[in-house]
Order: structure tokens, then C-alpha cells, then sequence
């Protein structure tokens, strides 16, 4: 099908507003380096002033070479990123498991297993996550294709400046909306919430530390609804249990019990990619590996023989 022109607005803004005008390459940079800083001031994700931000993609885009070979850079940095995390997250397991069965050592060892436990954790802690980084990665991608397509533009090679800067605003797109409702919604959860929930979820861990694996824990899959279990019987934990109910209730009447909604949240603690309470999940897989070893090792013991 045909387009038609649309009206031409009296001022060139650097964009293509489907009028019969194109817009003017310098207002067209001036606008994407402000959308650029724009991004980095209103989503806030970089610590870094801007400045430092655009020092910093200068002296890597030096390294590099051009715009692609930086992309190529970041995209490798955050598999490695991604495989980094996994590992420690690995490694944050087998460190609480040291750190449980230190418990009937002597003191040093403890403190040893501990020292372990708090360096993993922090290691753990300071690994940007992939889902956080991604944002900031592609701002500083769109920063250096700007970089070579302005330098493009003042080679007199307009077509490859044009082209730079479609890849830019390619990257730019990545990071360039209004927050969600949901972003909203979930950073104010976060906020308003928290005290709950790190009450419930130190009530958690106190209870799995003393679960002892027995036949009620025939598989991983009950071990959740004996945490639960033990929680509500616990009368030291009844109002982390009760404030958790008001704040995933609202307000509102719901037909689930408080302990089956916390069950539910428990769970989603556990498999989140982001781990926001790891030494519960450290702790939920080393009982998930005892409670598998002991099914193991009941279906291989002989029965016993009459006579």
C-alpha cells in the first residue's frame, strides 16, 4: 500500500516525523546523545555520572576499535557474567552445607566454615546479575555506535553515519521506555514489604536448620510444606506469619490459607533467578540432596531374609 506525507511541523526536532521534510543530521545527533543522557538519568541504573560514563566508553571503544567489536565485547562479557553467577550460586550451596555439618566441630573449624560462607556470599552479592546489567550494557553499546557515527558524519561518509546510527538507536530502544506499571508496582512492593518479608524469611531459615531428615520427608517435594508446618506450630514465629498474611492479603478476602500463600512464596524465593534470600535456598538444596541420599541408600539396603 501507498503512505501519504504528514503535516510538516514548523521546527526540525531531529526526528522523521513522515513529513515531506527529512530531518537535519545534526539536530538529528543532538537529539539521540540527549535521549542517551536522558536514559541515564531518569532510569538510574549506572552510579556513575555521565561524564564518567562517556570517559569510560571511550577509552574501551579505543581498545576495541569500533562500535561492532565493542557490541561483540559486551555480548561475550554477559555469558560470562551469567556462567560466573551460576557458579557461585553453586558454590554458595556447598558452602552452607560445610557450614551445617561444622556444627558439631570445634571452633575454628566453625569460624572457618563461616569465613567461607560470608566470602562466597559476598562475591555472590556484588556479581551484577544479567537482568540488572542489561540495561547499562546497551547504554554504553549505543554510546560507542554514536561515537562512530559521529565521526562517520565529520569523515563526509553520511551513508555509514546514517547506518551507525540505526544500530545506536537499536540499542537505544533497548533501554528507552517509560517505567511499567509493573517496574512501579514491584519497586514500591519491594519497599513497602520488605520488613515482612525478611521476617517471615528469617523465620524460614531458622526452622530448616532444624529439620532432621525422616521418613515424613519422602521426597524434596515435602520438605516446603514441612517448613510451613513448623512455622505455624512455632508461636516465636506466629506474627512474621500473620503480618506476611495482611501484606499478600491487602486487604482483600482470599480463599487460600496464610501458610499456603507463604508456601507459595517460598517456593518462588527459591527458583528466582535473582535469589533474594540465597542462604535459604543453600540451605533448601543441601536438605533436597540429605533427603535424595537417604531414599538412595534406603532402596539400596538388602531386605532382609527369613530363616
Amino acid at each position: 500500500m501507498t503512505t501519504a506525507y504528514a503535516p510538516t511541523w514548523p521546527r526540525d526536532t531531529g526526528r522523521y516525523d513522515s513529513s515531506e521534510r527529512l530531518p537535519d543530521i545534526e539536530a538529528l545527533f543532538d537529539r539521540t546523545l540527549n535521549q542517551i543522557r536522558h536514559i541515564h538519568e531518569v532510569r538510574q541504573r549506572n552510579p556513575k555520572p555521565f561524564d564518567r560514563l562517556w570517559e569510560q566508553v571511550v577509552k574501551r571503544l579505543k581498545e576495541f576499535g569500533n562500535a561492532t567489536a565493542y557490541a561483540h565485547w559486551k555480548q561475550r562479557d554477559i555469558i560470562r557474567n551469567a556462567e560466573e553467577f551460576a557458579e557461585l550460586d553453586a558454590k554458595l550451596g556447598e558452602a552452607w552445607a560445610s557450614l551445617l555439618e561444622a556444627g558439631s566441630a570445634d571452633d575454628a573449624v566453625r569460624e572457618a566454615a563461616d569465613e567461607a560462607f560470608r566470602k562466597v556470599h559476598k562475591d555472590r552479592a556484588e556479581l551484577t546479575a544479567v537482568v540488572k546489567g542489561a540495561i547499562d550494557d546497551a547504554l554504553e553499546i549505543a554510546i560507542a555506535y554514536w561515537i562512530e557515527a559521529r565521526n562517520a558524519h565529520n569523515n563526509g561518509d553520511p551513508l555509514r553515519a546514517l547506518n551507525c546510527l540505526v544500530e545506536c538507536h537499536f540499542f537505544l530502544g533497548i533501554t528507552y521506555s517509560p517505567k511499567t506499571d509493573y517496574e512501579a508496582k514491584s519497586e514500591a512492593g519491594e519497599k513497602s514489604g520488605k520488613k515482612e518479608r525478611d521476617a517471615i524469611a528469617a523465620a524460614a531459615l531458622e526452622v530448616m536448620g532444624r529439620i532432621k531428615i525422616d521418613r515424613t520427608l519422602r521426597s524434596p517435594d515435602f520438605l516446603l510444606g514441612k517448613v510451613v508446618q513448623l512455622i505455624e506450630a512455632d508461636p516465636v514465629h506466629a506474627k512474621a506469619l500473620e503480618d506476611f498474611s495482611q501484606l499478600t492479603a491487602k486487604g482483600r478476602r482470599v480463599q487460600n490459607s496464610p501458610a499456603d500463600r507463604f508456601s507459595n512464596t517460598l517456593n518462588g524465593w527459591i527458583t528466582d533467578k535473582e535469589q533474594p534470600y540465597p542462604r535459604i535456598t543453600a540451605l533448601y538444596r543441601y536438605l533436597c540432596s540429605q533427603i535424595e541420599a537417604a531414599a538412595h541408600n534406603k532402596k539400596g539396603t538388602p531386605r532382609k531374609v527369613n530363616g
